[in-house]
């Protein structure tokens, strides 16, 4: 018997020890499994929204680039739709449109960089697009399945709408810029207007049962998003519905762009794809009886090693896209403030990260151009402060020890109580949008002949000084006339004079600051507007200018050059640029009849 009692306490310990791990093991799985779950759920509703991030960014993008196409189109003398075949070298430098015309709003007709003229009065984009300063809207050919997005831009001339440019944005371009890895080829995106109709993208439409209207799909599917849609900011967007004879998983991202929606959907078991796996191990632990927790600790022990090698395998997967794509990639722990940037910082540029905790971002950056340091500044206080999203644009010194454009963007994730736990973002070169950006500028605000600021350009940066944060201060416009320049001209010839008008504009850059302006307003016409000056310090400046210009030694010894100047006074003698210079005008003529070389206050 004492045996027998033995055996039955041992068996007693042993059933109790069996219970009790079996019965924490089977909890630890399945909360394992629930945590699994919402993890899954939690990255695929930050992955919906980065992907409508991307969508937006790239439109606004695309959007810029149609816009200083624009700015190039209309200095041209003539540009109608007849004349857009003469842009056909500019488009080479936008590749990512698929197409460029030039619509007139009266007839309708849009006339394409191939010659092909096409009727689009009926058209629902070209509709939209009149009266608006930009549109974007997504256009598929009747007998086509395939879809674009249309971008426009009106084109001025003067005041008055004379003609829209057209884009067709390259579809393919945008949907892999914007489409997740994480997808595998399984999920779909669609994008709907507010009231859920379809507007197009990743084919979708089939899965709704042919329908166009998502909302009515849903529905259907005893699924009601008309409360939630007119919430755009409301957190709970994923949702779980029947089609197909599968369960798929979906999540919708506001987008900033016609009050549009983009739906992000992936099959359930890429969600959950770990579910059997705890069914089965809940089923071993009933069967196996007391070999289930030396099992079931094996298994866990496999499951967080696989796990682990899993994620390894996908971290590196991601890591070799992105080294491959040359993007760089970074990531910042806001408790254990760290900054931590991928490889292909130092491929690029040759050096290691400065940055190496959030908190450095409150230090100057050694290697940013130096006019861009207040902008990345204001842009790390705001990564540090962990402002939702932010983006900047910078020069930084590359390895090479060339001088390339850059953007910064990033995105903070908080928790419930708003205190940010991480950021993920991108390094972005954007040197060859920057440069056909600078090159369309100049060609729009420079004098072809002196590099000074041509007249339109000239008065737009003065009024924006009179109207903008400066407008409290005093300035003064000086508007300068070379002395009988004609005769300089028709003695000594069109080339002297040439250089007599580069000349003066490289001596009024060099008798001025950097923050003032200097422009040539038409023939031997020239303005300087000084910022923050007094009238006193605005004559002394004239005077200046007048002694140097007499001076300057030209090309013949016998050409001897000097100006006049009237110089108007902000705010004594006008508000705005036009009043200002009616009023230098005057007193630059007063000084013409008084002998010239000289200069004189306005009244």
């Amino acid at each position: 018997m004492h045996w027998y009692k033995k055996f039955r306490h041992i068996f007693l310990i042993a059933i109790i020890f069996f219970v009790v791990t079996s019965f924490q093991t089977f909890e630890y799985l399945s909360y394992s499994k629930s945590i699994m779950q919402e993890q899954r759920k939690i990255a695929f509703r930050e992955d919906a929204e980065v992907m409508g991030y991307r969508f937006q960014q790239r439109m606004e993008q695309q959007l810029i680039m149609l816009e200083a196409l624009a700015d190039y189109v209309v200095k041209e003398d003539d540009f109608s739709k007849e004349n857009i075949i003469h842009f056909r070298e500019y488009n080479t430098l936008l590749s990512d449109f698929k197409q460029i015309a030039i619509a007139d709003i009266e007839t309708g007709e849009a006339a394409y960089l191939d010659g092909i003229i096409v009727d689009i009065s009926q058209k629902r984009f070209f509709q939209e697009a009149l009266g608006k300063s930009r549109s974007i809207q997504f256009f598929q050919e009747e007998g086509r399945g395939d879809e674009e997005i249309i971008l426009t831009t009106p084109l001025y001339s003067g005041n008055i709408l004379k003609a829209l440019l057209i884009a067709h944005v390259n579809y393919e371009s945008v949907e892999k810029y914007i489409l997740s890895d994480s997808y595998g080829g399984e999920g779909f995106l669609c994008v709907t207007d507010k009231q859920g109709n379809i507007m197009g993208w990743h084919p979708g439409n089939r899965h709704f049962d042919g329908q166009n209207n998502i909302l009515a799909f849903f529905n259907a599917n005893n699924i009601s998003l008309e409360k939630t849609l007119d919430n755009g900011a409301e957190k709970e967007n994923l949702f779980i519905y029947s089609s197909e004879g599968k369960v798929w998983y979906s999540s919708y991202t506001p987008l900033e762009i016609n009050g549009w929606y983009l739906f992000s959907t992936l099959p359930e078991y890429l969600v959950t794809q770990n579910d059997d796996l705890f069914e089965e191990l809940k089923i071993d632990l009933i069967v196996k009886m007391l070999f289930i927790n030396i099992a079931a600790c094996i298994l866990i022990y496999f499951l967080i090693r696989n796990e682990k090698a899993a994620v390894e395998k996908e971290n590196n997967c991601l890591r070799t896209a992105e080294e491959v794509a040359g993007m760089i990639s970074f990531e910042g722990d806001y408790r254990k403030d760290t900054f931590v940037v991928n490889n292909n910082y130092f491929k690029q540029f040759g050096r290691n990260p400065v940055m190496h905790k959030i908190s450095d971002f409150a230090k100057p950056h050694p290697f940013i151009f130096e006019e861009d340091r207040e902008v990345f500044m204001k842009l790390g206080q705001e990564l540090i402060d962990g402002k939702v999203t932010g983006n900047a644009q910078y020069r930084l010194l590359g390895k090479d020890g060339n001088i390339q454009w850059h953007q910064f963007v990033y995105r903070v994730w908080h928790d419930r109580h708003g205190i940010p736990l991480k950021c993920y973002g991108m390094i972005v070169p954007i040197d060859q949008q920057m440069k056909v950006i600078s090159k369309l500028q100049m060609q729009v605000e420079k004098d072809p002949l002196t590099g000074v600021l041509n007249r339109m350009a000239f008065e737009i940066y003065a009024n924006l000084s009179l109207n903008g944060e400066s407008g409290s201060q005093n300035h003064a416009l000086l508007l300068l006339d070379l002395d009988d320049f004609k005769q300089i001209n028709d003695g000594y010839g069109h080339v002297l004079g040439d250089h007599v008008l580069v000349a003066t504009a490289e001596l009024l850059k060099a008798c001025v600051r950097n923050s003032d302006y200097v422009g040539r307003l038409g023939g031997d016409e020239f303005a300087v507007f000084l910022k923050n000056v007094n009238k006193e310090q605005a004559a002394k400046k004239a005077a200046e200018i007048c002694e140097a210009l007499e001076k300057e030694e030209m090309k013949s010894d016998e050409a001897i050059v000097t100006c006049s100047i009237g110089i108007a006074c902000f705010p004594q003698n006008g508000a705005d640029f036009n009043e200002l210079y009616l009023r230098g005008d005057q007193a630059l003529y007063r000084v013409k009849g008084k002998g010239k070389n000289s200069f004189m206050l306005a009244d």
